[in-house]
């Protein structure tokens, strides 16, 4: 499996397991352009990969440095407007940011190091649609190409077998505790 698949089924399943509001997570491809032909339960969160910069280290092994893309969709008739008699259910999407945010930041994983947030943003082309996007930096690890024919075993079984009985260790006599004088 690859690193990056890994990384979106672990931050699916986190959001899925930790974020109650949320109703469906998936990857983006593009479902907000057109809502009318994509439909989906919301509130609903997509996550997409942005920029990726490698390094290599041994054995094929690199890491990447980069971002990943959360899109927030709440969808929301009420009004904001001060004295509207639904303000209050008007800002439950900032709550829903919220809940999502606490849930991702600091949160790492199998190929990946903590989720640190670096911006979010309103995406206002969306209609009754409120869509957030917050961008979070990590680390990812990225064996895939990584080479496992040389492995060498950090702590091999050792394995002895004596030819003559006389290769035997020979047994001895407990004897006093050996002590260090100070």
């Amino acid at each position: 499996m690859s690193a990056k698949s890994q990384i979106y089924k672990e931050i699916s399943t986190f959001l899925n397991q930790n974020v109650q509001e949320v109703l469906f997570v998936d990857k983006y491809r593009g479902q907000l352009n057109n809502v009318s032909i994509f439909t989906f339960p919301r509130p609903a969160v997509f996550i997409s990969f942005g920029r990726f910069d490698y390094e290599a280290y041994a054995n094929n092994v690199q890491q990447g440095k980069g971002i990943i893309r959360v899109r927030v969709v709440v969808e929301n008739y009420a009004d904001s407007y001060e004295g509207s008699v639904n303000q209050e259910l008007a800002f439950n999407f900032f709550e829903i940011n919220e809940k999502v945010h606490i849930a991702l930041q600091g949160l790492s994983g199998t190929h990946f190091s903590a989720l640190n947030r670096i911006s979010d943003e309103d995406d206002e082309d969306h209609g009754n649609l409120i869509v957030t996007t917050m961008e979070y930096q990590f680390n990812m690890f990225d064996d895939s190409a990584c080479s496992t024919k040389n492995f060498v075993l950090t702590d091999p079984a050792v394995n002895v077998d004596y030819v003559k009985k006389e290769d035997f260790p020979v047994s001895t006599p407990e004897s006093p505790v050996f002590i260090i004088p100070i």
